[in-house]
C-alpha cells in the first residue's frame, strides 16, 4: 500500500502513528504532516535544552497553527475536510448533507473518516485503534449556535505517559494534571477528573461538540467558568467536561491567558518514570482520596469531666426566621449522615452559633467554652516539638505534606461523652455523635490517634492534622508514603487531596522552611522587623524605642546605639532624620533579629500573644515566658490597614488586632494555651475565654469570637506603657503586608446576611414603658425632677 511505502524509513514512532491515522494519505501531505511534526519536536527538544521559555511556546504554537490552518479546512489552499474541494469548510455547500458512509451529518463518503472508500475499517487503521486510543478531537457548535460553521481542530497525539508535557494548575481551589496541547483550541476535563471534584464545579449546559480524529462523537457533560491559579498568575476560564476517560487538556485558549513556567514542566516531564511511582501509589490508594468524611476504626474518643462538675445547659438561642430553615436543613443532613442524633433530654446543652459557607450552606457550632470547656480535663498529650524536627526529618531529600479532610471528625465518640456535646437548637436537642470542633481536648485526643495509627514508620512526623513525610532517597520517601496510605486505607481515615503536597524539594512546617539542606526560621518571623519603615515623626521613634527599652535587658550597648535616635527626642529639637539615625535605625533592627533576643519555639513554655492597634496599623508578637520571667520573642508582625479598616472603631482596631496575631501565628497557638494581652480593657469583657459568645454584638464582633473559640486562651489587660513590644509594630507597620484575601466562607455569620437585627427601636420604646425604673427616668427626663420625690429608706 502507498500508506506503508510513506511511513517507512520515517524513524520517529509518533509520526509514523500520525501517517497511518491519516485516511486519505498522499506522498505531498505525508511530507506536509512529517515536516511540522519534525520541526516542532526539534524545537521542544531545542529549548528544553537550553531552558528557554520565551520563545518555545511562540515557535511550537506557530507550527501547530500552520498546520492547523492546513488541515482544519479554514485554508484556501488546503483541502476542505467536507467534501476536498478548495475552499473554507464553512463555506462548502456540503456542510449540510448526510454522509452515505457513517450516515453523519457535515460531510460526504469520499471525505468520511470513519471507513475506508468500501466502507469498511482499513486494516492500518483496525491496527491503529487497536494499538492506540485515538486521542485527537475536533470541537464544533451545535447547529443552533451563532458559530455553527466554525471548526476548531484538537490534536492530542501519544499514548505514552512519558511524551506528554504536563502542568499542575489550580483550578476552582483544586490541584489538577493536565497535559499541554498546543493544538488544542479548547481546554478539556475527563469524567473521572470531574466526578472526583464535583462539588467544586457549577456547570452549565453547552451546544460544543467533540469528536475524535477517527470520527467518534464524545459527549460533552457540560461548560463550567473557572477561576485558574498558576504560580502568580489567575484567571477565569471556559472549560468543557466530556464524558469519557483519559487526560485533561490545556489548549490554546489556556496558553493565551497563562504564562507557563517551561523550565519546571521540563523538569517535571525527565522525570516521569518516577512521577509514574507516584502515581501507582496514589492510585493503589484512592479510597484514601474520596470526597467524604472517614471514620477511624477500632477506637472512639473520651472526654473527661471532672466528676465533681456541675452540668451546664444553656437555652436555644431565638433565630430569626430568615434562619430557621437554613438550620433546619443542615440538623437533617447531619443526622441523616450519621453525625448527630436528636435526644429528648439532656443535662448538658451548649448554644449554637450558625456560620454560612463559601457555597452559601450552613455549619453549626456549638459553643462549648461556656460548657464543657469550662469543666473538662484537657487532654495534654504532648505536640511535636523543634528537636523532633531534627530527629526525625534529618536527611530527607524531599518532603510529602498530607492534609486531612475534616480531622476531628473522622474520629468518633463513646456513648459516655456524648452528653457532653449536646446543642440546643430550637428544634430540640442534639448530641454529635463524632469529636466536633471546638471541643478543648480534641487536638490532643486526635494527635494520640494519629501517631498510634503511625507508629513504627521512620520518616513520619505528626502534627494534629498534618503529616509530614520524607526519606534519605526517592524509593524511601515512597515506600513511606505507601505504607502511611496503606495504614489510611486499613483504618478508613481520609485526605483531602487538593490540600496535599506530594515529593516537594521544600516545604514548611511548624513555622519551619524544610529542605535537604536543613531546617531554617521562615523569613516570616522577621520581617515585620527587617522590613520596617524608618519613623516619621516623633510619635512613632518614641513606639519604636518602647519596643527596644521591652528587650533592653537582652541588648547591650544599646544606649550608646540610640543616642543619636534620642536627640530627636529633646524639647525644641526639630525633627530632621539623617544618615546617623537611619544608621542607628539599621543596627538596632539586626539586635532585634539576633539570637540574643529571638527564641525558637519550645512547647512546654508557656506562650505569650501581645497585640495593639494603632489608627493606621496593627502589631503582634509571639513570645515564650523564660524561666527567670522575661518574655522572649519568638516572630513578629505587623500590617497596614486598609482604607476600610480605618474606620472601625478603636474597639474593633484592638479586637482585629488579636485576630491578626492568631491567624498568623496558627501554626503555633493550635493545640496550646496561650495569654492574650491587650491594653484595651473592653475585650476582657467582650471576650473572656469564660463567657458565651455575645450575641448582640455586631456580626464582626461575633465572627471574631467565634475564631477565638477554637482556641485554648486567656486573656488579659496591660497599660499601654507596658505593651511597648506590640506598640511599636502597630505604628511602624509593613506596608506591604495588607491581606487582600477575602475572610474565609466558613467564618462569616449568617446573622451578617440579615436584613434585620434581633431587636428593634420600637421593642426597645415598648419595654422601657413597661419596666419600672427606666420609664420613671423617660418620665423624669421628659418633664423634669419632680419638687417632692420620695425618698426610699
Amino acid at each position: 500500500m502507498l500508506r506503508d511505502r510513506l511511513v517507512v524509513g520515517i524513524k520517529s514512532d509518533r509520526i509514523q502513528r500520525r501517517l497511518l491515522a491519516e485516511p486519505n494519505l498522499t506522498f505531498e501531505k505525508a511530507l506536509e504532516i512529517a515536516t511540522a511534526m519534525e520541526t516542532a519536536e526539534k524545537n521542544a527538544q531545542d529549548i528544553q535544552a537550553s531552558g528557554t521559555n520565551g520563545t518555545f511556546q511562540k515557535q511550537i504554537n506557530k507550527v501547530s497553527k500552520s498546520y492547523t490552518r492546513n488541515n482544519s479546512g479554514n485554508s484556501k489552499q488546503g483541502d476542505c475536510y467536507r467534501c476536498g474541494g478548495n475552499h473554507l469548510a464553512a463555506e462548502c455547500r456540503f456542510k449540510d448533507a448526510k454522509c452515505h458512509s457513517c450516515k453523519k451529518k457535515g460531510h460526504i463518503a469520499k471525505k468520511c473518516r470513519n471507513k475506508s472508500a468500501n466502507g469498511n475499517l482499513s486494516e492500518n487503521h483496525r491496527e491503529f485503534k487497536s494499538r492506540f486510543k485515538p486521542r485527537a478531537h475536533f470541537m464544533e457548535q451545535d447547529e443552533s449556535s451563532e458559530s455553527e460553521n466554525e471548526v476548531y481542530s484538537v490534536f492530542h497525539f501519544g499514548n505514552k505517559s512519558n511524551e506528554a508535557y504536563k502542568v499542575q494548575i489550580n483550578v476552582n481551589e483544586c490541584e489538577i494534571a493536565m497535559e499541554i496541547d498546543t493544538g488544542a483550541s479548547v481546554s478539556i476535563m475527563s469524567e473521572d477528573t470531574y466526578k472526583e471534584y464535583k462539588s467544586k464545579f457549577r456547570i452549565e449546559p453547552t451546544s460544543a461538540k467533540l469528536r475524535t480524529y477517527m470520527g467518534e462523537q464524545i459527549p460533552v457533560i457540560g461548560r463550567a467558568i473557572v477561576n485558574v491559579n498558576y504560580k502568580k498568575e489567575s484567571a477565569k476560564l471556559p472549560l468543557l467536561i466530556v464524558k469519557r476517560k483519559g487526560p485533561n487538556l490545556l489548549g490554546r485558549d489556556w496558553l493565551n491567558k497563562l504564562q507557563l513556567d517551561w523550565k519546571d514542566i521540563f523538569s517535571v516531564v525527565g522525570s516521569d518514570n518516577q512521577s509514574s511511582d507516584l502515581n501507582v501509589i496514589l492510585e493503589a490508594n484512592k479510597e484514601v482520596f474520596k470526597d467524604e468524611l472517614g471514620t477511624v476504626k477500632g477506637m472512639k474518643a473520651k472526654i473527661y469531666v471532672d466528676e465533681s462538675a456541675v452540668p451546664k445547659y444553656f437555652k436555644a438561642r431565638p433565630l430569626p426566621y430568615a434562619l430557621k430553615d437554613k438550620v433546619e436543613m443542615e440538623l437533617e443532613r447531619l443526622e441523616k449522615e450519621g453525625q448527630i442524633q436528636q435526644v429528648e433530654f439532656s443535662d448538658w446543652a451548649a448554644p449554637i452559633v450558625p456560620v454560612v459557607k463559601e457555597n452559601g450552606s450552613i455549619r453549626i457550632c456549638g459553643d462549648y467554652k461556656v460548657t464543657v470547656n469550662a469543666v473538662s480535663k484537657l487532654d495534654n498529650y504532648p505536640i511535636p516539638k523543634t528537636e523532633d524536627l531534627y530527629a526525625t526529618l534529618g536527611g530527607g531529600q524531599e518532603y510529602t505534606k498530607l492534609d486531612l479532610n475534616q480531622a476531628y471528625q473522622q474520629i468518633e465518640l463513646d456513648e459516655d461523652s456524648k452528653r457532653y456535646v449536646t446543642i440546643n437548637t430550637h428544634k430540640g436537642l442534639f448530641r454529635y455523635n463524632r469529636l466536633p470542633y471546638g471541643v478543648a481536648s480534641s487536638p490532643g485526643i486526635f494527635q494520640r490517634t494519629l501517631e498510634n495509627v503511625v507508629q513504627g514508620i521512620a520518616n513520619v512526623l505528626v502534627r494534629v492534622d498534618d503529616i509530614l513525610i520524607t526519606g534519605k532517597t526517592r524509593e524511601e520517601h515512597l515506600n513511606t508514603l505507601s505504607e502511611v496510605l496503606s495504614r489510611f486505607k486499613r483504618i478508613g481515615i481520609r485526605l483531602k487531596k487538593q490540600k496535599c503536597v506530594f515529593m516537594a524539594e521544600e516545604v514548611v512546617y511548624l513555622g519551619f522552611k524544610i529542605n535537604k539542606h536543613g531546617i531554617y526560621p521562615v523569613e516570616s518571623k522577621v520581617e515585620a522587623i527587617d522590613k520596617a519603615p524608618s519613623p516619621t515623626n516623633v510619635t512613632e521613634l518614641k513606639a519604636y524605642l518602647g519596643m527596644l527599652n521591652y528587650y533592653n535587658r537582652f541588648l547591650a550597648n544599646l544606649s550608646h546605639l540610640l543616642k543619636p535616635l534620642h536627640v530627636l527626642l529633646q524639647k525644641d529639637t526639630k525633627w530632621s532624620w539623617e544618615k546617623e539615625q537611619e544608621k542607628a535605625f539599621i543596627e538596632s533592627k539586626q539586635l532585634l533579629k539576633s539570637a540574643s533576643v529571638l527564641v525558637h519555639f519550645d512547647p512546654k513554655k508557656k506562650l505569650i500573644l501581645a497585640c495593639d492597634a494603632s489608627p493606621y496599623g496593627l502589631g503582634a508578637v509571639l513570645s515564650h515566658k523564660m524561666d527567670d520571667g522575661s518574655d522572649k520573642p519568638i516572630a513578629y508582625t505587623s500590617r497596614t490597614l486598609t482604607s476600610a479598616e480605618k474606620n472601625y472603631s478603636v474597639l474593633e482596631k484592638e479586637s482585629l488586632a488579636i485576630i491578626f496575631g492568631i491567624k498568623k501565628f496558627h501554626q503555633y497557638l493550635y493545640g496550646h494555651p496561650v495569654t492574650i494581652i491587650t491594653d484595651h480593657k473592653p475585650l476582657i469583657g467582650l471576650f473572656r475565654e469564660d463567657k458565651p459568645i455575645p450575641t448582640m454584638a455586631a456580626s464582626r464582633i461575633q465572627r471574631w469570637a467565634l475564631t477565638l473559640a477554637a482556641y485554648e486562651y486567656t486573656i488579659v489587660y496591660k497599660e499601654g506603657s507596658l505593651n511597648g513590644n506590640a506598640d511599636g509594630l502597630s505604628r511602624l507597620p509593613l506596608k506591604t503586608n495588607i491581606e487582600k484575601t477575602p475572610t474565609p466562607g466558613d467564618t462569616i455569620l449568617l446573622m451578617e446576611h440579615l436584613a434585620t437585627t434581633p431587636v428593634d427601636a420600637k421593642q426597645i420604646q415598648k419595654w422601657t414603658r413597661k419596666d419600672t425604673i427606666l420609664s420613671m427616668v423617660l418620665r423624669y427626663i421628659l418633664n423634669g425632677w419632680p419638687s417632692k420625690c420620695p425618698v426610699k429608706t
